[in-house]
């Protein structure tokens, strides 16, 4: 895991809901200079969605420069059959240029990359392909001379999508809107600022429509939040845990905090009362020792 990188995704995303939790995910993977190989089923498992969810995800990630690929996945499912990802939120072209030399999974890749052992990251993939062109023919690192640099031509390769790239005004970029579930889970983190996501619990189902109906009440997810968070609060207080939604699916369903019940109430013990306690085997061993005197004196009386 890499604060460092954590940190830059926390404060200069853009990103927002499903494609911030994907961005984090990997962060928590990466080194310090945001490099990391998870597979595709990983981060599927991690963030609670679909694999076909998570292309398409890193599809707009890399799209928004947020993320690039440094070099294909062998693909399948084990260990170290991920593609190579650098999280690039809030760093130039100069510092990535930099991490390449300083992060030991760049340098180990890149030396793959050169070797052949590993294939480079394609230039364009369907739904965001590109018609990036050098000559009339797509640009391939294979093509160039056998002692041309594997750094410098990923380089290149970025400045050319960078500088061709450029959206004409007929294919402007279509804003995504958020699904009904992503707007629930973005009320949930206003609600608990702490937390990435809904947690996946036997409530998740109806505490996601209970955020849904608060949504639908007020005017702003702002004001609905403000709405929730006595809730949340006094979940806290009773020491309820985290992934317990009971505070959303139940109390916030009906608007209404139930009384505490006092668990320990008929197991309580009785109060002790102030009456003094008799010693019995104290009154027997005086009466046993002024006995014999009592029945002399009685004798003597009578002679």
């Amino acid at each position: 895991m890499s604060v460092e990188t954590s940190n830059r995704v926390w404060k200069q995303s853009g990103k927002g809901g499903t494609p911030l939790l994907l961005l984090l995910a990997m962060a928590d993977w990466s080194d310090d200079w945001g490099y990391c190989h998870p597979s595709i089923e990983q981060m599927a498992i991690k963030c609670r969605q679909t694999e076909r969810n998570i292309l398409n995800l890193i599809a707009d990630l890399e799209k928004s420069n947020e993320l690039r690929r440094l070099a294909r996945g062998k693909g399948g499912r084990g260990k170290g059959s991920g593609s190579v990802y650098q999280v690039i939120t809030g760093i130039n072209q100069l510092e990535i240029a930099a991490s390449e030399q300083s992060s030991p999974l760049a340098r180990a890749t890149l030396t793959k990359l050169a070797s052949g052992e590993v294939a480079p990251p394609s230039a364009a993939k369907p739904p965001l392909e590109t018609d990036e062109k050098i000559s009339g023919e797509k640009f391939s690192p294979e093509k160039q001379s056998p002692d041309f640099s594997p750094v410098s031509i990923l380089r290149l390769n970025e400045l050319i999508n960078v500088s061709d790239s450029t959206p004409s005004p007929s294919h402007e970029t279509q804003k995504h809107e958020p699904s009904p579930e992503e707007r629930a889970e973005a009320l949930y983190r206003l609600v608990r600022p702490g937390h990435l996501t809904l947690p996946n619990s036997e409530q998740r189902t109806v505490a996601l429509r209970v955020l849904g109906m608060y949504l639908q009440r007020y005017d702003s997810p702002q004001a609905a939040a403000q709405a929730l968070k006595p809730f949340a609060a006094e979940a806290d207080v009773r020491g309820i845990r985290p992934t317990n939604l009971c505070w959303l699916s139940e109390w916030a369903a009906v608007g209404q905090i139930p009384k505490q019940r006092n668990k320990f109430r008929s197991n309580a013990k009785p109060a002790p009362t102030s009456e003094p306690t008799v010693d019995y085997e104290a009154i027997r061993q005086r009466m046993e020792a002024e006995l014999p005197t009592l029945i002399e004196r009685k004798d003597n009386a009578l002679a």
